[in-house]
């Protein structure tokens, strides 16, 4: 018996060693490289270190550590990160419909209507949601029937800044003004009705509407741990899924006030049958389809729908304005040349319109080089949904893609001098075309559906504020100067000598 002890001692021994070697090495031939990480909770430290670093920091940091692709352990759930132009491409142009669906996370659920939204996994119900949107919301005909109401809600801000001027030098909260443009024109969109009146811009009432409205429709959420830990959910469900649900509470009730109204005025014969289609809001089309489809036109998907556009029609506009103000007030020779280049198109007889867009390739550079600079440093997060290999990897299903664009778009392999405001750079690049290289949308079949929105909103209101005034930053107390490096500056727009006879027709 003692001598059968000993064996199965030894053999445990041998086994036990066989475990930590044998398969070790074979393992590291192809494992993704990381950073070293804790028990149970993995890297999630790095997560603490967003609250103190912006997010494009903390991943150059790792990609100067680890390489530009690495994987993160956060919790129970995997992420991975790709950084170049190589690895974006081989994983978009081999795994796009792998990576196509969103991290469905617990604590979203409810604010997400049971993501049966955009977030929705990859499926039939997600192709008949952006079925919608590509014919009914962004296609070329919608785009035109929906010009009106951009040009009028400019010009409404416009016409402010105009009156204003008059009364004296006037300052403007950058952000808080272009907040209120675009929730006027998504809004004009979605339900036919625009968010702030003249008299509403500059009161504690505007402001305190803006504040809400903010805050309803912010495309950022507290991190909840039970995402993470599942463990842990009973005890996040009494804090940041608290404040997720309190969210949703609120902004459900605003979203079915609106579509109330709306089913309430249709079910009125002389207004159903009535009306031209350029009148007709968002909300209007999607209760006109659900007489075809009622099964998929339900409340939940509608309102889905609405805070869409509310969420990424507003928050990401206003950053790409904000940040290309910003630019071109360090780079005044750009400014002048999107003056002048807008000047010899339009002339100073009249207004920018849409129709002149398309002839202000340096305009459109301006942004361009904005939304490469300024905007986004990673795309929205996906989940592969079956095993593939990148780089030579093997990714398992259930892993979170990030792709940091903030180091793609300031790769100096790609880029001539990257992290230099160059708009000019863009007029080589469209003839290219380069696949992989300029990505602010995404890419593939979760590309923003929204971007030739975007891009008109953002040349629109950015080419009107160029024609029609002189910009100046007001001075600023030391402590206003803190807040101005977060973006949040005050600004003088002075009416242009040469438009006040075109300014005071409005």
């Amino acid at each position: 018996m003692e001598a059968l002890h000993y064996i199965l001692v030894l053999v445990s021994v041998l086994l036990l060693l066989y475990q930590l070697t044998v398969p070790k090495r074979v393992e590291r031939k192809n494992k993704l490289p990381r950073p070293p990480s804790l028990p149970i909770i993995g890297h999630f430290l790095y997560i603490k270190m967003l609250f103190k670093l912006p997010l494009h920091e903390v991943l150059n940091d790792l990609c100067n550590k680890y390489g530009p692709l690495f994987l993160l352990h956060l919790g129970s759930r995997q992420v991975l990160v790709l950084s170049t132009r190589a690895d974006i491409e081989e994983c978009f142009s081999k795994n796009d419909i792998i990576f196509s669906n969103r991290p469905l996370l617990p604590s979203r659920k409810g604010l997400e209507y049971n993501f049966t939204g955009l977030g929705a996994p990859y499926g039939h119900h997600w192709r008949n949601l952006r079925r919608f949107f590509a014919v009914e919301v962004f296609s070329p005909k919608r785009l035109q029937m929906s010009s009106n109401i951009r040009t009028e809600e400019i010009r409404h801000m416009t016409k402010y800044l105009f009156k204003r001027s008059s009364q004296g030098v006037v300052t403007v909260e950058l952000s808080s003004f272009l907040y209120m443009l675009d929730f006027n024109v998504i809004m004009k969109m979605v339900a036919g009705n625009r968010c702030f009146e003249e008299n509403e811009i500059d009161t504690d009432r505007g402001r305190d509407k803006l504040a809400e409205l903010k805050q309803w429709f912010s495309p950022f959420e507290p991190l909840a741990l039970g995402d993470y830990f599942p463990f842990l959910r009973w005890l996040t469900r009494h804090g940041a899924e608290k404040k997720i649900h309190n969210k949703h509470k609120k902004r459900d009730a605003f979203l079915q006030a609106m579509l109330d109204g709306h089913q309430n005025l249709n079910k009125t014969p002389s207004v159903s049958s009535g009306g031209s289609q350029t009148d007709q809001s968002i909300i209007d089309v999607m209760l006109k389809l659900k007489e075809f489809e009622p099964q998929f036109y339900i409340d939940e998907v509608m309102k889905g729908n609405m805070a869409a556009m509310l969420i990424a029609g507003t928050h990401t506009t206003v950053l790409t304005m904000q940040a290309a103000i910003l630019q071109l007030m360090s780079n005044p020779e750009n400014l002048r040349k999107a003056r002048d280049e807008i000047d010899k198109v339009v002339g100073q007889s009249r207004l920018l319109n849409e129709e002149d867009l398309p002839n202000l390739p340096f305009l459109h550079c301006i942004i361009n080089e904005t939304l490469r600079l300024d905007v986004v440093s990673t795309l929205p997060p996906r989940e592969s949904s079956e095993d593939c290999s990148i780089g030579g990897y093997h990714i398992p299903h259930g892993t979170q893609l990030m792709v940091n664009i903030y180091s793609l778009h300031r790769d100096p392999e790609l880029w001539t001098e990257p992290n230099k405001f160059m708009p000019e750079r863009f007029q080589e690049i469209e003839k290219e075309k380069g696949g992989f290289k300029f990505v602010p949308f995404g890419f593939g079949r979760r590309i923003c559906p929204g971007s030739t929105l975007a891009n008109r909103l953002v040349a629109l209101s950015l080419g009107t504020l160029i024609q029609c005034f002189e910009w100046e930053e007001a001075e600023t107390d030391e402590k206003s100067q803190d807040v101005a490096k977060h973006k949040l500056m005050k600004m003088i727009f002075r009416p242009r000598e040469a438009l006040t006879h075109v300014l005071a027709q409005l």
